[in-house]
């Protein structure tokens, strides 16, 4: 869950639907890393991509270790929000202002990196760069992108 993956949610072609897994209406929060480690179990010979926020991540940590003694090849994008930016939008759209969303959270690419996965801290400019690199790497690694990204109408397409 990451208002990310609700915009790629918003845009999925039903047509091709194994190209993405979504929890999305069914309360996910940390869904995305274990579900992309099944996939990356399942099929070894392909790279996976895991896209969680902040919050999320923070529900699937200790996967980091499994996805690195396996040598899973899944990259995992996180978007580091500094909260639960969806729950955020709403509020703010709801009530004008947004409380108990802020999170203290880790150095997501200090704490991959203390599992031994790899692991970047990036930025819009230097994303699809820094995601080829990675989805090209054996194994597993993290993508941090510190952004502060907005919901647009309606969420539920």
């Amino acid at each position: 869950m990451t208002i990310l993956a609700y915009w790629a949610w918003s845009a999925f072609d039903a047509r091709h639907p194994n190209t993405m897994h979504s929890a999305q209406g069914a309360g996910g929060l940390g869904y995305g890393f274990p579900a992309a480690l099944g996939a990356a179990a399942a099929d070894p010979t392909k790279p996976v991509l895991a896209v969680s926020g902040d919050g999320g991540a923070m529900y699937s940590i200790a996967e980091l270790a499994t996805a690195r003694q396996y040598a899973l090849p899944v990259t995992w994008l996180i978007v580091d929000a500094g909260g639960y930016g969806i729950l955020r939008e709403y509020m703010t759209g709801a009530f004008g202002e947004a409380t108990g969303t802020e999170l203290s959270r880790p150095d997501f690419v200090a704490l991959a990196e203390s599992f031994g996965v790899p692991a970047v801290r990036t930025s819009p400019e230097s994303l699809t760069e820094d995601l080829t690199r990675a989805l090209a790497a054996p194994g597993p690694s993290v993508v941090v992108l510190p952004a502060l990204l907005r919901m647009f109408e309606p969420t539920h397409l």
